[in-house]
């Protein structure tokens, strides 16, 4: 299934609301009621149009404390390790196994060199760190593909694992502020972000917010 519209408002919603009619419903190993569809592929064709909406939308709520976007850009922006998680996107983007910058000196650089590479690829999960039988804290986002596509920049993220109500407005807007840090590198536009989330999910305790969400 393909999901593809202009802004990140009418992504997110689509979403929910093919996920609430078309998702299989299953009790999940931590004991939620779970409604998921699998391999599903949606597009933010425009995603600088309103890319922080999805959040700005659940910080508004009083039921709950969302992270702000300065927040939520830091994980994946910043190149250490915060003492308060066990994992974050920034130092495996950045300063992969204290190895390599696979920004700065890996995908920007390819891209500078080689405009229509396909090879522009950054990789998150750590066989090292995460195939392990026992670690539940592992990233959901695995991987993302950078290509210059009509003169701009796109970006597909990899997602293992995607809660679609609270955590893709957040991995989206990460994902954003990583293609717009490597567009100014390469001097040239932002052009569609993409999700290729292998579940695709929502939690029953979530269903009531997400109805408010689609306005039903």
């Amino acid at each position: 299934m393909e999901i593809a519209k202009q802004s990140a408002m009418e992504v997110w919603r689509a979403t929910l609301q093919y996920i609430m009619s078309e998702g299989v419903e299953f009790l999940d190993s931590n004991g939620r009621i779970t409604k998921e569809v699998q391999n599903l592929k949606v597009e933010i064709q425009n995603p600088e149009q309103d890319i922080e909406e999805p959040v700005n939308m659940l910080r508004r709520s009083e039921e709950w404390v969302y992270p702000s976007s300065e927040e939520i850009a830091n994980i994946i922006t910043n190149k250490k390790l915060s003492p308060a998680y066990t994992y974050s996107y920034g130092p495996r983007i950045f300063n992969f196994n204290s190895v390599i910058n696979q920004m700065d000196d890996y995908m920007i650089p390819l891209l500078k060199f080689d405009r229509k590479s396909r090879r522009a690829f950054v990789a998150i999960w750590n066989p090292i760190e995460d195939s392990s039988t026992f670690n539940k804290l592992v990233p959901g986002i695995i991987g993302v593909h950078f290509r210059n596509i009509g003169d701009k920049l796109t970006a597909t993220a990899i997602v293992r694992s995607n809660d679609f109500f609270f955590g893709w407005p957040a991995n989206s807007f990460q994902l954003y502020t990583l293609m717009v840090y490597a567009s100014q590198k390469l001097e040239v536009p932002t052009g569609s972000l993409t999700t290729f989330s292998i579940s695709a999910h929502i939690f029953q305790d979530e269903y009531s917010y997400i109805k408010r969400v689609l306005g039903i």
